[in-house]
């Protein structure tokens, strides 16, 4: 059986872009999940080693049940997608119907009535903006103050920005880290690719050197760019 090549076409120009496209968006995607994961898992762990003492038994009980669900979200690793707001901010519920970290906790307590009212409302809400409401009347509820809360809250991007708050560490550190890392993968590339080159032009100087002029090259764009990316995960 013969197939008959003529009719069959390349793709587009048009579907290649939008291929691409959505690789592209998937890759933004993953690095903020990854972020917003580090984001929380950092955050739980510094709620749980906060002294607690001022809370009554009860807050007590539920503040450790709302960090439970905390950490059974971050776990699950969805979060919301951020398609009305051209920077970083908080999503309420994403336009894909996740929740974000603060919603999460509110369904895990059965308040599915409150969520939906306030994403209806103000779906980008900032919870350290607000003065008063069923919002922070569950938060003091659950033993959980304004300000930790909007610690748990994460912005969430419609594009990949660099962040401004570094987490434990300064901005100075996470930029010095980022930094090391990329001159350290330049290093051992350039290692790497010398002793590729050297196995294999052993006899021919003139290619060795273009192959080596080349990988330095590409090395020098690379690098860069992967510490600029390693700087936009820090949360």
């Amino acid at each position: 059986m013969s197939v008959d090549t003529a009719d069959a076409t390349p793709p587009s120009r048009g579907r290649r872009r939008s291929r691409l496209l959505a690789v592209l968006v998937a890759a933004i995607r993953w690095l903020d999940a990854v972020r917003i994961r580090a984001h929380l898992r950092r955050t739980e762990r510094s709620l749980r080693a906060a002294d607690t003492d001022r809370l009554d038994a009860d807050r007590q009980r539920r503040r450790h049940r709302a960090l439970d669900a905390l950490r059974r979200y971050r776990r699950r690793g969805r979060f919301p997608t951020n398609r009305s707001e051209p920077e970083r901010a908080p999503q309420f519920v994403g336009a894909n119907g996740v929740p974000c970290a603060v919603a999460a906790l509110l369904l895990a307590d059965g308040e599915r009535d409150l969520v939906e009212r306030v994403a209806a409302t103000d779906n980008a809400v900032r919870i350290e903006d607000l003065d008063d409401g069923p919002l922070l009347d569950w938060l003091d509820r659950n033993g959980l103050s304004q300000a930790e809360a909007a610690r748990i809250q994460p912005m969430y991007a419609s594009d990949i920005y660099l962040v401004t708050d570094c987490g434990p560490v300064s901005c100075a550190v996470a930029r010095a880290l980022a930094g090391a890392a990329a001159v350290g993968v330049f290093a051992v590339a350039e290692v790497v690719g010398y002793r590729l080159a050297d196995g294999l032009f052993p006899d021919n100087s003139f290619k060795r050197r273009g192959a080596l002029a080349y990988l330095t090259v590409m090395n020098l764009l690379l690098a860069p760019v992967l510490g600029i990316l390693l700087y936009a995960l820090f949360p």
